[in-house]
């Protein structure tokens, strides 16, 4: 016998069960645990080549017989029994059968009884001690009917406080769930405000700047534009420098233009624009602009959507988030480009006095690139900021200056892998398209 088997058999015979193997026929042919004891006193070895059946009384042979014969179908049985081992009284025990398989057949059984004499027992005498007591409460209840009027009154009045609780414990849920609503949404505003309060602070950083750089750049035109009035006295090679400092500083201008639109202190012109009557203009120029393999369609709302706004700052706006959309795609895809009306929203205006009938006029531009991760979307409008090599990241800041500035906002929808939609939101221009108050 190896180290194994011997280890085996020591901690088989240390156990407080009565563990045996029985062939096919439910004869013993092997026993160990200290278990086996209360089953077998002269010795646990006698119990070896005796059937299984013959250790049970006459009885509960049946029983027994009916458990070896589903266990030799593949069923683990588990039962509780007595049995009496000779001299004393009757112990209990609780039996669990498995069957053993080999080469889809069965072999041989297991079988591992505790003795639960005690547990029984004890469940016995609680047993005794609650009918004795359910006696004696009924005694009392029925002796006087006074007392089953109260008993009967105390049972209501449990059943009541029982309700009430349920009730209060409803409410209270009720009440957290709206505390955590209400938790959410001053997250949600607290977020906003930083992000109004941050866009205010860089606005008026960039407001100041451009327009001490548009002052100077003003002396600069002046000055050149005096050079080019005496261009006749200046070499050919000067006159080229000139003309090229010039449009340098007009692309300077349109830069400084850019950015106090991003602050919202450029000069606007606004005025009442048919904003489908606009969009569909601009489609056709988009489609040259974007080049022959980005493909451009529109779907428009029919009747007016009048809207009031600085036309073409809003040209420009579109045009830039056109060509952003463009470059998402790596120049070939589809821009679905669509223009309607719809109830009113979060973004107010002077024109929406009666938040009952305010309504907003939307376009919105939809790219099939690859869209944009949340880190990317939540500073997309951040001036100078861009993921594009050699951007400016001006462009879609000017788009939102211009919006703010017609009292509109911006609505990003985009998935990573799917693509992108920009949604410009402005409130509908309650007054005639001709100009006229």
């Amino acid at each position: 016998m190896s180290d194994w088997d011997g280890r085996y058999r020591q901690f088989v015979e240390a156990s407080s069960d009565c563990m045996k193997e029985l062939d096919r026929d439910g004869v013993i042919r092997f026993v160990a645990g200290l278990g086996c004891a209360a089953l077998a006193p002269e010795g646990a070895d006698r119990l070896i080549g005796r059937h299984w059946l013959e250790l049970w009384p006459p009885e509960a042979q049946d029983m027994v017989a009916r458990v070896l014969d589903r266990a030799a179908a593949g069923e683990r049985v588990d039962f509780v029994g007595s049995r009496n081992p000779g001299a004393g009284s009757a112990r209990w025990w609780e039996v669990m059968v498995a069957p053993v398989v080999a080469d889809d057949e069965l072999d041989h059984f297991i079988v591992i009884s505790r003795d639960v004499t005690e547990r029984v027992e004890l469940q016995t005498s609680l047993e005794s001690i609650i009918e004795i007591m359910q006696d004696r409460l009924n005694q009392t209840v029925a002796s006087t009917a006074t007392a089953s009027t109260r008993y009967g009154t105390l049972m209501e009045r449990l059943e009541s406080e029982h309700g009430a609780r349920r009730d209060a414990e409803s409410r209270l849920a009720g009440v957290r769930e709206q505390l955590d609503m209400a938790n959410r949404a001053r997250q949600l505003a607290e977020a906003g405000a930083r992000q109004a309060q941050k866009q205010q602070a860089i606005g008026q950083l960039v407001s100041g700047i451009a327009h001490d750089f548009n002052n100077m750049l003003q002396t600069v035109i002046v000055s050149l534009s005096g050079l080019q009035d005496d261009c006749e006295e200046l070499a050919p090679r000067h006159r080229r420098m000139v003309t090229y400092a010039v449009e340098g500083a007009r692309h300077a201008t349109a830069l400084t233009r850019r950015l106090l639109a991003f602050a919202r202190n450029q000069h606007s012109q606004p005025e009442a624009v048919d904003l489908g009557d606009l969009v569909m203009a601009f489609a056709d120029f988009a489609r040259h602009a974007l080049g022959g393999r980005v493909g451009v369609e529109v779907f428009r709302q029919p009747g007016a959507l009048p809207v009031w706004v600085d036309r073409h700052g809003l040209e420009q706006a579109l045009m830039n988030v056109c060509l952003n959309a463009r470059d998402a795609m790596d120049g070939f895809g589809q821009v679905v480009i669509e223009v309607g009306e719809r109830e009113g929203g979060p973004v107010l205006s002077e024109f929406a006095r009666d938040a009952a009938t305010y309504r907003q006029v939307f376009v919105s531009i939809a790219d099939t690139g690859g869209g944009m991760p949340e880190e990317v979307r939540q500073r997309l409008f951040e001036p100078y900021f861009t993921t594009k090599e050699g951007g400016s990241g001006l462009g879609l800041a000017q788009v939102y200056g211009t919006v703010a500035q017609a009292g509109g906002g911006v609505e990003i929808e985009s998935e990573t892998g799917v693509g992108t939609r920009i949604r410009l939101v402005f409130p509908r221009y309650p007054g005639p398209l001709d100009g006229e108050e």
